[in-house]
């Protein structure tokens, strides 16, 4: 117990109440840097018939923020419905999936061996509802529009008016079917079930990546663009966990955590929570957390962070020849934050310089620019992972920005420190 009046009990609460990598945020106080886009949302859910969508980078928080949103505006006396789509989903069963979160857990799965009838007049399907006893409820999947319209007319006198649905993972849906349908649908139930609105969330960098042409149906939604978060809005989630425990954080920790994490709070919760334990196992008794803290950080973020960012990094770059080629390639791409760039900058400005930064025992000599841009190249083939989107004349991007976050996080781990050119406020 390093840091004074710190308990183990009290730093495990801290760190759960504050610091999560693994779960989404639901309560505002915790949701640093999206009062603009909570104000958005409550606005535009106030419009009779309107509903929103959310649309940005993978691990920018878009999860967070409609879970945050949504228990806002959904009344007390119950919480909202959240969904998960799939490769796999179409709109029958998704709307089935709203239909059975409105029903307790104990009908759902609870039974005394004497099921429950629901035939059609039950939610307008032309049948009878008999039930007898306690046991477990369906929802059948509706067979037109009317019938799905019905399904949360059934929710509504379920959960109440003004019940909140969260839709998440919109961009894994691959059917156009569905997309057409889900479209159709927001439209007619605007005017049928105004007082039950719908939060949709996606990965895209616009509203038509996701919904291709089905955009122009969704006349009635609110459309969010979520953007990665600024660097002091980063310090925020660390330094409101620093306070709760009685310590500060070195500005230059702050700094590096705000580069390192390139705008996703993903790694800040990842970094921090490795940092504060390690403070919390000093051998001394600390009231400031510096960089032997953020050091253990970076290395727990590393162990600790996803599975796939992981397997992606090791793909684009371990071959039986070359890989440290393939390293140094993405370190340079992922040195500065501008969503494109091009191979001149790459290469002069920030290859050149990574190199540099070696000691010169390593005998690390830079490759020249062609073979440089043959690594790049490489790095778009899917047996590189197409870690890199190339735009023509000479213009990359990353396949998914979240992915240079976790490349800056290796990198620092070897001691090569990326990102420096950010603007720190005073």
């Amino acid at each position: 117990m390093a840091i004074a009046d710190v308990t183990d009990d009290l730093i495990r609460q801290v760190l759960r109440e504050h610091l999560t990598p693994s779960a989404h945020i639901t309560t505002p106080e915790r949701l640093f840097g999206r009062g603009q886009s909570l104000t958005q949302i409550d606005r535009a859910l106030n419009s009779s018939g309107r509903h929103v969508f959310i649309h940005g980078d993978r691990g920018v928080g878009k999860t967070s923020l409609a879970l945050t949103a949504a228990y806002l505006e959904q009344p007390t006396s119950s919480e909202p419905i959240y969904v998960v789509c799939s490769e796999s989903t179409t709109f029958p069963d998704l709307i089935a999936a709203i239909g059975r979160e409105a029903i307790p857990l104990s009908e759902r799965f609870e039974s005394d061996g004497t099921p429950r009838e629901i035939g059609g007049q039950a939610f307008g399907f032309g049948g009878t509802f008999k039930p007898k006893g306690s046991a477990t409820v369906n929802i059948p999947e509706p067979a037109d529009m009317n019938q799905a319209i019905d399904i949360i007319r059934f929710v509504r006198e379920k959960r109440g008016a003004g019940t909140v649905i969260v839709v998440d993972e919109l961009e894994r849906v691959r059917s156009e079917s569905t997309k057409s349908q889900l479209a159709e649908f927001s439209n007619s139930l605007s005017s049928a079930v105004q007082d039950v609105k719908f939060i949709f969330c996606g990965i895209g960098s616009t509203v038509d990546a996701l919904l291709g042409a089905h955009r122009s149906a969704f006349r009635k939604i609110e459309t969010i663009a979520l953007e990665r978060l600024r660097h002091d809005e980063l310090w925020q989630i660390i330094e409101a966990v620093a306070e709760k425990l009685g310590v500060t954080v070195d500005r230059e920790t702050l700094i590096r955590i705000g580069q390192l994490s390139d705008g996703f709070p993903h790694y800040v919760h990842l970094i921090g929570e490795s940092m504060f334990w390690s403070a919390f196992d000093d051998e001394q008794k600390i009231t400031r957390v510096g960089a032997r803290h953020y050091e253990a950080g970076v290395r727990g973020a590393l162990e600790r962070t996803e599975a796939e960012h992981k397997s992606a990094y090791q793909k684009a770059t371990q071959k039986s020849k070359n890989t440290f080629d393939y390293e140094l390639a993405l370190w340079a791409m992922a040195d500065k934050s501008d969503t494109r760039r091009v191979l001149e900058s790459i290469y002069e400005e920030s290859y050149k310089r990574i190199v540099s930064q070696f000691p010169l025992d390593d005998d690390i000599r830079p490759i020249t620019r062609e073979r440089f841009n043959q690594r790049l190249h490489n790095l778009r083939k899917d047996s590189h992972g197409e870690a890199l989107i190339n735009h023509g004349s000479g213009w990359f991007s990353f396949r998914e920005n979240i992915m240079r976050g976790y490349v800056r996080l290796v990198a620092e781990s070897r001691g090569i420190k990326l990102a420096r050119e950010h603007f720190i406020p005073d």
